[in-house]
């Protein structure tokens, strides 16, 4: 029997899943609901605020783990839907193509988040 890979991408994907769960409804409510206003001197307190939490060292941990790890699922869910309709004989250039592009965006996510 060959020795498989497949073990660490699911773990990759579950813990995108579990952590992309927990945390991107809050991301998503706090910066796309809760940060615009109507009101221009509010909107420019919450964003401060905003860039005040993003300078905690953990905070930008949290979101550069959150945000990384669920590209990773993507590209897991992507790469095996592909391989559902019929390239499962590219499976490893698959592999290749979606988890480079998941590294690639969670690198750049890093970059991103770590320049605020």
């Amino acid at each position: 029997m060959s020795r498989s890979n497949e073990a660490f991408w699911w773990s990759l994907f579950t813990a995108g899943g579990v952590l992309g769960a927990l945390f991107l409804p809050a991301l998503i409510l706090t910066a796309g609901f809760l940060l615009p206003t109507a009101d221009p001197t509010l909107a420019a307190e919450r964003s401060e605020h905003l860039s005040g939490l993003l300078g905690d060292w953990l905070a930008k941990i949290v979101l550069i783990v959150v945000l990384g790890l669920s590209c990773f699922m993507c590209a897991h869910r992507i790469r095996h839907m592909l391989m559902d309709v019929g390239l499962r004989g590219k499976a490893h250039a698959l592999a290749i193509v979606c988890y480079g592009a998941a590294g690639a965006g969670a690198l750049a996510f890093a970059f991103l988040v770590g320049r605020i």
